[in-house]
């Protein structure tokens, strides 16, 4: 059986399109369960409405979304566990697709794309997913965010066994669960829109980032030790005051990037604090990439004692940076024949090549360009 959780707080604008969106499906055998989180208009009334035995109706006092989800958690039965928002919408074979992902017993969570939706149920785009390998989970969500959703999943119960969400954070459940599940379980990905999640005004997600998801990230960098975060760096035999300093300028840049322009000015202070003469250039010259200044990084990076696999590869991003990507591509190449196992070269290569011009083997994708 799988076991619906369905969060809701003064929802009624949307409430019966989603709920009926569930009770349609082709899969029958599943439970939804209503957590009515304090809602102070017509939410209750539309729930009271359906008479499906399905339907499990609690009420708590507002709490927020995390506390109802795991309010809904302690009252699953199903072997799986599934999520809808009050106002998305499942098409009719989402459970149906997803169960049947779950061809093996390491088979943690299944997923799928998002078609998105206004407020008038017209598409207005398309989010896509993928598989990503647990290994690289971590570096992920530190340079992009949580690559599933929870509206996308299907979770094997076994799999969120003595998981509880962060009630502290308004946004930030997904990751939580995400990290939680993938440490020793499969993901498994059908790109195909098995649903129509809603975009509008008044989406949690939609609030401003240094309320909402900055949080989340500093969390997140809190959970984790700089091995963990950066482990290109040889933090074996290298110098541990030169590594940090490293590391550090490198979450630096991630940050910026991500638009987190103060906490990328803590973590490159403590960076600059830290370096000595093994590791200078290269913080300087993340230094000069932070304040656009890709020129300078270049100096300084071919002004460094080691030419790393590090090295190089900021310095292919520097020259990438200016337009010149054949020279880029080269010193990616370099910095992976030094280290085979680096990620951000992997990424850069796969960034030159959708700046040359990106190309879907499934074109069925482009037929009303």
């Amino acid at each position: 059986m799988i076991s619906v959780i369905m969060p809701v707080y003064n929802g009624e604008k949307f409430l019966r399109q989603s709920i009926e969106s569930i009770l349609n499906q082709t899969e029958k055998n599943f439970e939804l369960i209503i957590v009515n989180d304090g809602s102070t208009d017509g939410t209750e009334e539309i729930i009271l409405s359906y008479e499906d035995s399905r339907i499990h109706y609690i009420q708590q006092e507002n709490g927020g979304d995390a506390a109802a989800r795991n309010k809904a958690l302690a009252h699953i039965k199903g072997d799986f566990v599934t999520f809808q928002d009050a106002d998305d919408i499942s098409l009719p074979m989402r459970f149906e697709v997803l169960k049947h992902q779950f061809t093996s017993s390491s088979v943690g969570f299944a997923h799928s794309d998002f078609l998105l939706i206004d407020e008038q149920n017209q598409p207005i785009g398309y989010w896509a997913s993928g598989n990503i390998d647990a290994a690289r989970m971590r570096r992920f969500f530190l340079k992009v965010g949580t690559p599933f959703n929870n509206p996308s999943m299907m979770v094997r119960r076994a799999a969120l066994e003595g998981f509880l969400y962060d009630t502290s954070q308004p946004l930030g459940s997904d990751s939580d669960m995400v990290f939680y599940t993938t440490g020793s379980w499969t993901t498994v990905h059908t790109p195909l829109p098995l649903v129509l999640y809603r975009r509008h005004t008044s989406n949690l997600s939609k609030k401003q980032e240094f309320i909402v998801l900055y949080p989340e990230v500093r969390k997140f960098l809190n959970n984790y030790r700089l091995q963990e975060l950066v482990p290109e760096l040889d933090w074996e035999k290298g110098d541990p005051t030169s590594n940090e300093a490293r590391a550090r300028a490198i979450i630096a840049l991630f940050l910026l990037r991500r638009g987190m322009v103060q906490d990328c000015q803590a973590w490159y202070e403590k960076a600059y604090q830290l370096k000595n003469p093994a590791c200078e250039h290269f913080v300087t010259a993340i230094g000069h990439l932070l304040t656009a200044n890709d020129t300078g990084a270049i100096t300084a990076l071919n002004a460094a004692p080691v030419q790393d696999a590090l090295v190089l590869n900021y310095l292919g991003e520097s020259y990438a940076l200016q337009g010149d990507l054949n020279k880029a591509f080269a010193y990616y190449l370099k910095a992976l024949q030094l280290n085979p196992n680096y990620e951000e070269p992997l990424d850069n290569l796969k960034a030159i090549g959708w700046k040359q011009g990106l190309s879907f083997i499934d074109s069925s994708w482009t037929k009303f360009s």
